[in-house]
Formats: structure tokens, sequence, C-alpha cells
């Protein structure tokens, strides 16, 4: 990773700082930290690295308007309504629809709109979770892990089970910060897991 940074111009010191800068961001989704690794803590001192996200935007930004153009008449018009709902604050007057139900034969491209919603939600610097409820699935996904894995769901679920998740806690603050979950697989989800992610959030 820092030879990654290296190659962008900058020099060694900055890259190992952006290269755990960006480790941490990785870990703490899974409510770690760079000492659980013992890894070393960033520098105080060098809190200004600069970072690659124009890079990394532009990425996004490229294969959203690489596979806009790709999708169909339904994939599209599900990816719009959703882009319109994140971009419209919900008030009492305005009471758009949150959630979005998505169904489909096998094959007919629903992760394929997923992973555009994800590029082009990025591109935008909205933050975005996604999730599937098997491994499987959450590897076709980009950034994918699964829904025990991204709301710490107990392996056995039962009517009153909880996600292992407080508020305060790290993982706590990163989806707090989520402005979009997709979740594949909805229809296997079991409902006590469903409820307890209701409950979480």
């Amino acid at each position: 990773m820092v030879e990654d940074y290296i190659h962008h111009s900058m020099p060694v010191v900055l890259a190992k700082q952006a290269a755990l800068r960006q480790i941490e961001s990785i870990i703490n989704q899974s409510g770690k930290t760079l000492v659980d690794y013992n890894l070393p803590a960033l520098d105080q001192f060098l809190d200004n690295v600069p970072e690659n996200d124009d890079e990394d935007v532009q990425v996004f930004i490229d294969e959203a308007n690489r596979v806009r153009p790709l999708l169909n008449d339904n994939q599209r018009n599900v990816a719009d309504a959703i882009l319109a709902a994140l971009s419209v604050e919900p008030t009492n007057e305005n009471k758009h629809s949150r959630l979005f139900f998505m169904d489909g034969p096998g094959g007919c491209g629903k992760t394929f709109t997923y992973n555009y919603l994800i590029s082009e939600t990025q591109s935008r610097h909205i933050r975005t979770a996604t999730a599937a409820w098997t491994g499987i699935a959450a590897t076709l996904l980009k950034n994918g892990c699964t829904m025990h894995s991204l709301f710490k769901l107990p392996v056995r679920i039962l009517e009153t089970s909880t996600c292992n998740v407080t508020p305060n806690s790290i993982h706590g603050r990163f989806l707090r910060q989520i402005s979009l979950y997709l979740l594949d697989e909805a229809s296997m989800i079991p409902k006590y897991a469903l409820s307890a992610i209701d409950k979480l959030l």
C-alpha cells in the first residue's frame, strides 16, 4: 500500500501515514483499531497527509458514467428513485419513501444495479454500506460484506436477539455515517435478524 502512494510522488514518511490511515478506515468498520493489530499509531504531527480522495472519486465517476448507459429502463428507474430519495431530506411535510425493495429472477441484473448505485453514490460522497445474507453473494458487491459482519448479528438469531453494537463504539459511529444501506438477498433474511437491525438503526 505504501508503494502505491510513493508511486503517486508522495514522500515515504507521508506514504506510510496515508497507508495507515487507509488501513484504519477499513478496520474501524469491524470495530477495531490499529492498536488491536499491533500497528503503529498515526503521527499527530503529520495529520495533514494528503489523501487520494480526488483520484478515488474520479474512479467512481468514471465507473458510474461507464455503467449508466448499460442499465435497462427498470434498472435506471430503480436507481433514479433511490438517488432522488437520497437527495431529499425527509420532513413531516415531505414523506418520500426511504425504503426500496427490488425483486426479480436470477440473472436479471439486480447486483449490476447495486454496483452501479455504489459507484454513483461514492462519486457523490454519499456513504454507502453493502451487505448480503451469504458470503458468496457479498463477494459480488463492491465493498460487500455479510450482514452478520456489518450489523454484528449473533450467530444464532432468536426473537430477543440484538446487534452487538453500542452507540458510542467505533462501529456505532461508522453505522451512523451511512446514508444508504444496500442489502442483497433481502428475502433470505430471517425476520428476527431484520428486527434486530431495525432496533439497532
